[in-house]
């Protein structure tokens, strides 16, 4: 994502943990929430990075936090949750932040 965000925004930062577990059933959910969020009322845009050793970083831009509980509560996006704990994820932390700046080159 290069293009500016109107400021202030929300960014949701997600880092976690992969098991070696369901790798080909991970990609057909990550992409299906893509597909989903992208839809969602004050969705912004996502960034996403996973190291081959499973650590995994993804940024999701949101409007308002009004907006980031939509997209919690949103019953498909739930399931999967619950399947990433149960199977995809030995950990993960989840950090809310309001964005007051922004900078790039």
């Amino acid at each position: 994502m290069t293009e500016a965000l109107p400021l202030p925004y929300y960014a949701v930062v997600f880092t976690s943990i992969r098991t070696a577990t369901g790798a080909q059933e991970y990609e057909q959910a990550s992409q299906r929430m893509f597909e989903l969020v992208q839809a969602q009322p004050g969705f912004l845009g996502v960034e996403s990075a996973r190291s081959e050793d499973g650590l995994g970083i993804t940024v999701s831009y949101w409007t308002d936090e009004a907006a980031i509980l939509g997209w919690k509560n949103h019953p498909e996006h739930r399931q999967i949750r619950e399947r990433g704990r149960a199977i995809w994820y030995r950990s993960y932390h989840t950090r809310v932040t309001r964005v007051e700046r922004s900078y790039s080159y």
